[in-house]
Formats: C-alpha cells, sequence, structure tokens
C-alpha cells in the first residue's frame, strides 16, 4: 500500500476504492512476480465471496483503534482486524 501524502489525500486510511492506486506489491516490469496474476485472481474471488455470504460485514471498532505493525517499513499490516456481521 502506498502512503505516500503527496499522492493520496489520506494516505493512512484504508480505502479499497482509491483509485490510482499504482502499488508495487508484486514488483514490477522484469521484477514482477511471477504468480502476480493469480494471486490478484484469488483475492479478488476471496473478497467477493466473503462479501456475498457476509452482506452485513462491518468493522467492529473504530478506525482510529486499528492497531498497525511494520510502521515505517517496507511491510506494513493490521495487527488484527476486529468485523461483525
Amino acid at each position: 500500500m502506498r502512503r505516500d501524502p503527496g499522492v493520496f489525500a489520506d494516505p493512512d486510511v484504508v480505502d479499497v476504492t482509491r483509485a490510482d492506486n499504482h502499488h508495487l506489491a508484486f514488483g514490477h516490469g522484469i521484477h514482477l512476480c511471477m504468480g502476480a496474476h493469480l494471486a490478484r485472481l484469488e483475492g479478488r474471488i476471496a473478497f467477493e465471496t466473503l462479501l456475498r455470504r457476509l452482506p452485513g460485514l462491518r468493522l467492529a471498532c473504530p478506525p482510529s483503534e486499528l492497531s498497525w505493525r511494520g510502521n515505517g517499513s517496507i511491510i506494513r499490516g493490521l495487527r488484527n482486524l476486529p468485523v461483525s456481521f
């Protein structure tokens, strides 16, 4: 996920609908991961299935309470993601 405030108005907010997100998650050019297309397809199928089966899925806490790991490093992610449905 890109966190450049020069590119995104609110870089620390997780927004899966954000447009023009040219991330480098699977590399780029000759360094593109061979499994990138399969991984993207699997991710899309997984999220579409999850949201179809649990249409009421919602964040179970205020976004300000989410805890991130790896802040300031290359690999960054949520420590946990409390949800309700």
